[in-house]
């Protein structure tokens, strides 16, 4: 009789460790799920104006009713990160607000949001749009350049550039010129003054 109550026993322990992870994992999911707003419309673009997901770069903290913080979570530490969602899982049915943090993002839509949340029923989530903080280096535009244009300038700089040595030849020229042949002009005999250079007319 004692084998058939210990093998009872067993299965009874078996079973209620089984039902613990089904008991743990009751209740309801707030999320949110972040993308990048470049029209800041609020609302997310596919198509042409298609707007990526975020993977980090966001936290969230969870509220209870009472205003108290009861989690918090980074978006790249998230393992749905890469559909740019952060989830609070296994919620007992409750209000509950989501609060966005960031240093590198600000929201183009409501950066907090409330929700009741009841076991068994969807997940509640937040859409998040948000901008970078990071501007964007300003585009500086070089106007276009008109070959015609540059082609003119070139000519008139080697004209001037021409007249200008022919002008600075010119002058070193002249005052070569005066140089030697006023030294010359110098070298030549004076007349003497003391003689007139006149003759006697005969008697």
């Amino acid at each position: 009789m004692r084998a058939p109550l210990t093998r009872m026993f067993w299965a009874v322990l078996l079973m209620m460790a089984a039902a613990l992870p089904l008991s743990a994992q009751t209740g309801g999911d707030f999320c949110v799920r972040a993308f990048e707003d470049r029209n800041a419309n609020g609302a997310r673009e596919t198509g042409d104006a298609f707007e990526p997901l975020l993977r980090s770069g966001i936290g969230a903290d969870l509220l209870n009713e009472q205003g108290v913080i009861v989690a918090s979570a980074l978006l790249a530490e998230s393992p749905t990160a890469d559909q740019g969602v952060i989830c609070f899982q296994f919620l007992p049915d409750g209000q509950y607000t989501i609060q966005i943090t960031s240093a590198e993002y600000r929201p183009t839509t409501a950066d907090t949001m409330t929700a009741t949340i009841t076991s068994g029923a969807l997940p509640s989530v937040m859409e998040l749009g948000v901008q970078s903080l990071v501007a964007a280096p300003p585009v500086i535009e070089v106007p276009a350049i008109d070959e015609d244009a540059a082609r003119l300038e070139r000519i008139l700089f080697a004209a001037a550039g021409a007249i200008g040595v022919a002008l600075v030849l010119q002058l070193v020229g002249i005052i070569i010129y005066f140089i030697r042949f006023g030294r010359r002009k110098a070298a030549q005999p004076q007349p003497d003054p003391g003689a007139t250079g006149s003759f006697k007319r005969p008697n």
